[in-house]
């Protein structure tokens, strides 16, 4: 981890100043890079830390979403990301420099988030989502197929769809114990059926943050509610609701309506239905399931499937006439 991609070389150029020194401070577990914090001394004796993320082979796409969100998107509205350090791309290598936030007095939370934090996370979530309503951008961004489902464009939920059966076989055949796959097949099947009618307009439509969780992404300050949010390699175009339905899974709530209802009052957006809003977070939890079939989780698993039956998420696999929501 401490090698050639957090180098002096490599971090200097990253930053585009000359650095006396470059130490690696501490690591990170990522699924598609390496990450870690690291402090830098520059020339004139001044030293700060920063995150430094590296990613190769399948993880460059990833990494260039992230890119193309900080130098494209990001100036648009006042985000609440990291500041953007740094970055270089030769082709085969890709090193991002972004804002140290624990150095800035900012923390995960995990599922101890307070409700004013859940509240104030909410509220980013519906600006974010707001600012890219209707409008999901010219920028290229390479589809992503992962546990996070991507609505656009429609071919993308079918390869979505066939990427969760296929890792589903894997996950079952190794936990005999979760019994057959038929109830999770059979919702994959709605679910791809449905996400297409669903999207099949383009209407209602969002850029979504797609790992948008408190165990790991969300860091919040104590003074203020309003969280800071890392790691935007999955964004994509997707509902809205997807992101706070995701953010919720571990989070110990009886009812979530009320939740979703400050989401969708904050959102505040024309054309926007709250019964569609409330179909499209059923239909997000169902989405959830996913999550835990790449990540192999039994625990997660059954979690999501309890989720599902707690929101009465199947209903959603039957409803086919959006224009009326």
């Amino acid at each position: 981890m401490a090698g050639a991609p957090f180098s002096r070389d490599a971090i200097s150029a990253a930053l585009g100043v000359p650095l006396s020194d470059v130490r690696v401070l501490d690591t990170f577990a990522a699924s598609a890079a390496e990450v870690a914090r690291v402090g830098v001394r520059r020339s004139d004796g001044s030293s700060s830390t920063v995150i430094a993320k590296h990613a190769t082979g399948d993880g460059l796409a990833a990494a260039r979403r992230e890119i193309r969100f900080y130098e494209q998107l990001a100036p648009r509205w006042d985000h609440p990301a990291p500041r953007l350090l740094g970055a270089t791309d030769d082709g085969d290598s890709i090193l991002l420099l972004t804002e140290d936030l624990d150095a800035s007095g900012y923390h995960v939370v995990g599922a101890d988030v307070s409700e004013a934090q859940l509240h104030g996370a909410i509220d980013v979530l519906a600006a974010f989502h707001r600012e890219f309503w209707n409008e999901v951008p010219t920028v290229e961004l390479e589809p992503s197929v992962t546990s996070t489902a991507q609505a656009w464009p429609r071919e993308v939920i079918t390869r979505s769809a066939a990427a969760v059966r296929a890792e589903a076989k894997l996950f079952f055949d190794a936990e005999p114990e979760l019994g057959d796959r038929s109830t999770l097949i059979e919702i994959v099947d709605g679910w791809e059926n449905q996400f297409r009618r669903r999207v099949g307009d383009g209407r209602a439509l969002t850029l979504i943050h797609g790992d948008f969780h408190f165990l790991g992404n969300v860091f919040f300050t104590g003074a203020d509610p309003r969280p800071k949010v890392i790691d935007w390699s999955e964004l994509k175009p997707g509902l809205g609701p997807h992101d706070l339905a995701y953010s919720l899974a571990v989070i110990p709530a009886a009812d979530r309506l009320p939740l979703l209802r400050r989401y969708w009052e904050a959102l505040a957006v024309d054309d926007y239905s709250w019964d569609l809003c409330e179909w499209d977070f059923r239909f997000s939890v169902l989405s959830n399931l996913f999550q835990s079939i790449f990540q192999h989780s039994t625990h997660w698993y059954r979690v999501s499937l309890a989720a599902i039956d707690s929101v009465n998420a199947r209903s959603t696999l039957t409803t086919h006439s959006f224009d009326q929501l």
